[in-house]
């Protein structure tokens, strides 16, 4: 048997030549054809009050303020560049922990979106993916939202280290030929994470301001070109 160490390591070379072998080509045709933006994700892109962990608001976990967040910083960004755009964006976490039994027709309403953001990783259970066949669900869940496929469909992969969820959006992306960003190496800098902000270890274990902001700043780079 493989020892844990190891096959950490093993997972992030595979990682790293996964992430080698993506282009993030820009769709020429849609250019300028962007009008519906949708951001699925858990509690770093919104979550209510949690008095009993410290948090007490309603917005991406761990920022100081509603517009500190990734998603706000991002919906900023698209309206400034064109105001029209409809930005849609929920926290499904409850398909990264329960995602063989998940209820998509509750997401009916975010459907045909022009671009669809995949934002999620850190609540899925890293030593269960390959057995529960993970990114089949996964898969199922994008063309769920995007049955016509008529959508950018861009895959981030999760801030805090998740090695084998990681790998495997990574290599979802390359295969379906999607365009990939990787945020993970930003939770290595504990200063883009809450630590000795909250007393709650899974609050600040989130991006910090400043994390929240490279988050922002490196899906912009590439969906700026839409707009």
């Amino acid at each position: 048997m493989m020892k844990p160490l190891l096959y950490l390591l093993l997972l992030s070379c595979l990682f790293y030549a996964c992430r080698n072998e993506i282009k993030n080509e820009v769709d020429q045709s849609r250019v300028g054809k962007i009008k519906s933006v949708l951001i699925l994700g858990n509690s770093i892109v919104q979550h209510g009050p949690r008095p009993e962990i410290g948090w007490n608001h309603n917005w991406g976990m761990a920022a100081s303020a509603m517009d500190s967040d990734f998603v706000h910083r991002l919906i900023s960004a698209i309206r400034h560049a064109d105001a029209t755009v409809k930005v849609r964006f929920t926290n499904i976490a409850g398909f990264e922990t329960h995602y063989t039994s998940f209820d998509l027709a509750q997401l009916d309403s975010l459907k045909d979106p022009d671009l669809l953001i995949m934002r999620i990783g850190e609540n899925v259970n890293g030593e269960m993916v390959r057995d529960s066949n993970f990114i089949y669900y996964y898969d199922s869940l994008i063309n769920y939202l995007d049955p016509q496929h008529h959508a950018v469909r861009l895959i981030v992969d999760g801030f805090l280290q998740n090695p084998s969820v990681n790998k495997l959006v990574c290599q979802y992306a390359v295969d379906h030929k999607f365009p990939f960003i990787s945020i993970t190496d930003l939770s290595e800098d504990s200063t883009n994470t809450a630590k000795g902000k909250f007393s709650n270890l899974g609050v600040a274990l989130h991006p910090s301001d400043k994390g929240m902001r490279l988050i922002e700043e490196r899906i912009w780079i590439y969906i700026s070109n839409y707009f």
